[in-house]
């Protein structure tokens, strides 16, 4: 069921996007070998760092194994000539009737869900962890290692990641098998962006009761302060309390850079510890994962990612305290 919601929210996006003369960065469309919606941007300069062309999945997980025979084909000869429609009707019609058009299309999704009652009541009753970040949460094998401690706990029947992405663009291996590979991981994303003009919308599709995030590192890279990255870190936990009062937050120093300004990083991590206790409370409680201390430039595979060496200690750093709020929401607390 939330994978159809975000398919949704994509034409949503694909709606917005044409209505505001942005149709060049926003293509959907449906592939016709697997079914998935994708959603891609040839060209986003406020949030890449290079010049690469970056594919995105909107909704790899979108349901489709329920779907069979004809019924698929038609389904999916639907939306394609729906959004073709979209992106062939004039600008001014689509800017007079974006809203329209988006509640549309996602009540048409949304009828498309095929999950049992007992499948959706076991999602529902899972608690949802939500791994945010950037390339280092996207493209790296940490989120799967740390999974191994879920699982090692007995607890990887009680809780789910969550996110618009569900991906292992590493082929990572863990021990466990059927490992979630869901995420809020955007490879070139900058904290800044994402807070002010993503995390709300992600958080109204794939809530979540447990958000890990590290962001900073393409901050930097763009020359952005330590107070702007700061900034977008606070704005970021009035969203997620927004989105749910009651949000356990985890915050990363962030890694070390075996190239570039490692001062900025130095800067921001400096910052951070008394950052998240100001802004700490019983209710949404905020605490800091050190990533950064005794993490060694030689585990980074490229100069900024991890290698599977620099994946195993983040998973050292960030599976205890994520432990412990899975412990602790488990029981009520």
């Amino acid at each position: 069921m939330r994978s159809v919601y975000r398919s949704a929210a994509l034409v949503g996006v694909l709606v917005d996007s044409v209505a505001s003369g942005r149709l060049e960065c926003t293509i959907a469309l449906c592939h016709a070998t697997n079914y998935r919606l994708f959603g891609a941007c040839a060209r986003e300069p406020s949030t890449q760092i290079d010049s690469s062309v970056r594919l995105h999945y909107a909704a790899q997980d979108s349901g489709h194994g329920a779907w069979t025979g004809d019924k698929k084909a038609g389904i999916l000869g639907l939306l394609t000539l729906t959004l073709i429609t979209i992106i062939f009707t004039s600008r001014s019609t689509i800017l007079a009737n974006k809203m329209q058009l988006s509640n549309l299309l996602a009540i048409t999704l949304a009828g498309l869900a095929v999950a049992s009652p007992v499948e959706l009541a076991e999602r529902q009753q899972k608690l949802r962890i939500m791994p945010l970040g950037d390339s280092i949460t996207e493209i790296a094998c940490w989120r799967a290692f740390v999974w191994d401690q879920i699982a090692a706990a007995g607890l990887a029947n009680q809780v789910q990641y969550v996110g618009s992405q569900n991906s292992n663009p590493q082929n990572c291996r863990p021990t466990t098998t059927g490992w979630d590979q869901h995420h809020e991981g955007h490879s070139g994303w900058l904290a800044i962006d994402i807070a002010n003009n993503y995390l709300t919308n992600w958080l109204k599709s794939t809530p979540a009761d447990i958000v890990q995030f590290m962001l900073g590192t393409n901050d930097v890279f763009r020359g952005r302060s330590t107070n702007d990255i700061i900034a977008a870190y606070t704005k970021m936990v009035q969203i997620m309390r927004a989105a749910n009062p009651k949000m356990k937050i985890i915050v990363d120093l962030v890694i070390p850079l075996g190239t570039g300004n490692n001062a900025a990083i130095q800067a921001l991590n400096a910052r951070i510890p008394a950052w998240a206790a100001g802004l700490n409370t019983t209710e949404s409680p905020i605490v800091v994962a050190d990533c950064n201390t005794g993490y060694k430039t030689s585990d980074l595979r490229d100069g900024v990612h991890p290698s599977i060496a620099g994946d195993q200690f983040l998973a050292t750093k960030i599976g205890p305290p994520l432990l412990k709020y899975i412990r602790d929401s488990l029981a009520g607390k």
